[in-house]
Formats: C-alpha cells, structure tokens, sequence
C-alpha cells in the first residue's frame, strides 16, 4: 500500500479514536453522577519527619490529691482531700530508634496551689502541695509520624507547707514515683502541643512516725513545647486521616477520678476538704457535625460511668466508706481537626452523680448535679475507630446537710482515656503516607 494512503487511515483512526472519547466522557460522567457515593482510600503524600531532638516547654493544669493518715493497726483515713491549679516548665531529649517507637527523657518543675484549707471564722490554716520536680523516662508509639502517644514514669519530689494566718509555715518534702500518659502532636513548624495525666504516689512525712501522713495526687496539664531535631528523616508509613468527621459515634471509656468535699458551717467554720478517689468505666456516644469548608467540628455527646471514687475510715477494726457509685452526663463540644488525623476539643454540659455511704452504723444515697468542663485531644486509629483522651471537671452544686447550719458542696475531676467507632460519613477516610 503507498505510504500516503497509509498515513491518511492513520489519520482517519485518530480523529474516530478521539471522537468517540468526546462522546463517552460526558456519558461516564453522567453515570458517575446517578452513582451511589461511598468512602474512599487514596494516598496523601508529604515529607518525612524525625522525633529525635532536644526540646523545652511550658505546662499549666489541674488536680485533686488525697492525703491519708493512719496509725497502722488502730486508726486509718484515706483522704483528706486538695485541689488546685498547677504551672510549670520542661527540658527534654527523644530518640527515634524505630519507624514508629521513640524514646526520652525529661525533667520537669511546678508551681502549684494543689491545698486544703480549713476557715475557723477569721484565720485559716492551709495545707499546701506548692511545689514539685521530677525527673520521668517516657516511651511513644507513634500513631502518625507527626502524633505520638507515650506512657511515661519516674522520680518525683514534692514540698508541702502549712501555713496559719499571721502565725507563719512550715513545710515538708516527700519523694516518690510518677506513672502518667499522654499524646502530643506538631501544630506547625517546630511547636508541638502535648495533653497528658501524671499520678504522684508519695512516701510518708517522716517527721510524724508512728503517724503515717501520705499524699497521692492526680494532675491533668495541656503544654506545649518547641522541638530542636536532629538526624535524618525515618522512611515513611501509611497513617489513618478522616476528611469528614460528621457522623455519630459511640464507644467505652474508663479511668481514675478524684473529689473533693466541703463541709462550712456558715461565718464559722469550713473545711475543704474530704477526698476521695477510685477507678471507673462506662460508655460514650453522641454525634458530630464537621462545618463544610472547615476544620471546625461541633457536636454533643453522652457518657455513663460506673465507679468506685470513695473515702474510707477504719477505727479500731470498725470501717465506713462514702463516695460515688455512678455518674451521668451530657455535654455539647467543639474541636478543631489538625491534618485530618487529631482534633483538639473543649466541651460544656451537665453532669449527675450518686453518693451512697456504709459502715459505723449508717448509710445514705444522695444525688448530686453541677456543671462540667471539659478538654481533650482525639485522633484517629483507622479510618472508623478514634482513641480520645480527656479530662472532665464537674463544679456540684451547694447541699444543706443540717438545714439553716452545715452545707456541703463536692468537686470531682475525672482523667479518662476512650475508644469510639465512627459511623458513616461520606468520603470517611483518606490514609495518608508520610
């Protein structure tokens, strides 16, 4: 065949070929339309990321302690109750050593206001944990190459002072050990921000034997800290990111909770406080709304808790305990999602709590109400499954116990970690690869 006819049907296919490409793409296009929408993987790509470094920070929080006192064998209290504010700042150096695992070290100091206080009418006398250092190892696991969730512990020292007005102070120090978790995450550049709960179990005053006098605190803190790397960046993995957190939610929850009550005889006398504390566990759903074009996300959730956050006394052989045995409440949060991976949120609501009493020839139920606030940090596992972690305080609400005489008014803060599984959601997931 010549070569010129040859190269006119090659011509010819091409205009057919591009032709009935023409033709077909609004049709695809059409049937893609009428389609049922469903979630999705696709990959993201962005730059590596190392962890080890040299970092400082600054931290503020709250927390409750209790202080026992006992004589063993005849008399035994478990709580007298504190709680208060804390500040702080912080050094520390990390170690990659793996894709997903990070080690390190760091020292910390508070400033606190973690007392209880006792009005006699005029002068008080105050019992003051006001302030402690630590020195704690931690080990991560991180969840994206730029979240790391760690377990961390070690070597505490605390001061406490007592103080009466116009009569002076003296203080005390006790050391102990430290255990906590937390989760921290880059905001941009080289800042992070961390969320984490640190419980202090100290040794006994040794200035009071036979009389043992020992604290345990709880303290809940969100810091943040500026990083200095060093090294080459880790090879990359895939990590969960959700492009739309709309949907409803449900899952469990549990953790360590303290409280602290105080009794006041009006113009009198007060005392704040009794303490308590204990472990608990339950339930939490609710539903979240993700505003279209943003990273805002507003939603309302419930939570039900059975627990054990209780005060004991023992006299003599004889024993009585009075704490919480259940807790509700229902709250509306906002959270602003980072990366599509982690949603830092606070929340508001109202919360109920059930007190009962037993032993030393009595017992009582009463309920309990107030207001709660709430913060935490939420990311998540897969593209369904969130792991939250999160701090609850509830303000109870004033109760007479002697009408026109003695009233009683409880605070509680909870520390809690949760698994959830999200529902729905079009275009639910996205994994991202780092």
């Amino acid at each position: 065949m010549p070569r010129g006819e040859i190269m006119k049907r090659l011509g010819f296919a091409s205009a057919l070929s591009v032709l009935a490409l023409a033709v077909a793409a609004p049709a695809a296009r059409a049937a893609d339309i009428g389609a049922a929408r469903i979630p999705i993987a696709a990959e993201v790509v962005a730059t590596g990321f190392t962890w080890t470094a040299v970092y400082g920070g600054l931290h503020a929080g709250y927390g409750f302690a209790n202080t026992s006192i006992s004589v063993p064998g005849i008399f035994g209290f478990s709580g007298i109750g504190s709680n208060g504010w804390l500040v702080g700042a912080r050094i520390g150096a990390d170690y990659q050593f793996a894709q997903r695992w990070v080690a390190g070290v760091l020292a910390e100091g508070n400033i606190q206001g973690i007392d209880t206080v006792i009005g006699l009418g005029g002068p008080n006398l105050k019992l003051t944990g006001d302030r402690r250092w630590s020195i704690r190892g931690r080990l991560g696991y991180l969840l994206t190459p730029e979240t790391m969730l760690y377990a961390t512990g070690g070597f505490t020292q605390g001061r406490t002072t007592f103080s009466v007005t116009g009569l002076g102070s003296a203080s005390f120090s006790a050391n102990g050990w430290q255990v906590g978790g937390g989760i921290e995450t880059r905001l941009a550049g080289n800042w992070f921000m961390f969320a984490e709960y640190i419980h202090t179990f100290s040794n006994s005053f040794g200035q009071f034997a036979p009389l043992s006098v020992r604290p345990t605190s709880g303290t809940a803190r969100i810091g943040i800290n500026y990083r200095h790397g060093f090294g080459g960046l880790h090879p990359t993995f895939a990590a969960p990111v959700r492009r739309n957190w709309s949907g409803f939610f449900a899952g469990v929850q549990g953790g360590y909770g303290f409280a602290n009550t105080t009794l006041a005889v009006p113009g009198v006398f007060s005392f704040r406080g009794i303490g308590s504390q204990g472990v608990f566990g339950g339930v939490i759903g609710g539903y979240d709304h993700q505003f279209a074009g943003t990273n805002i996300v507003a939603g309302i959730e419930g939570d039900a808790s059975l627990s054990d956050i209780r005060t004991r006394i023992n006299l003599g052989g004889a024993a009585a305990s009075f704490g919480s045995d259940w807790n509700v409440g229902l709250r509306a949060r906002l959270g602003y999602v980072m990366a599509g991976s982690i949603m830092p949120y606070v929340a508001a609501g109202y919360g109920w709590t059930h007190v009962t009493s037993s032993g030393l020839g009595g017992a009582f139920n009463q309920p309990l109400s107030g207001f709660q606030l709430a913060a935490g940090v939420e990311t998540m596992l897969s593209a369904n499954v969130a792991l939250r972690a999160e701090y609850v305080h509830q303000f109870n609400a004033s109760r007479s116990l002697i009408p026109g005489l003695l009233t009683t008014r409880t605070d509680s803060g909870r520390a809690r970690v949760g698994i959830t599984y999200k529902f729905g959601g079009e275009d639910a997931a996205v994994v991202a690869r780092y």
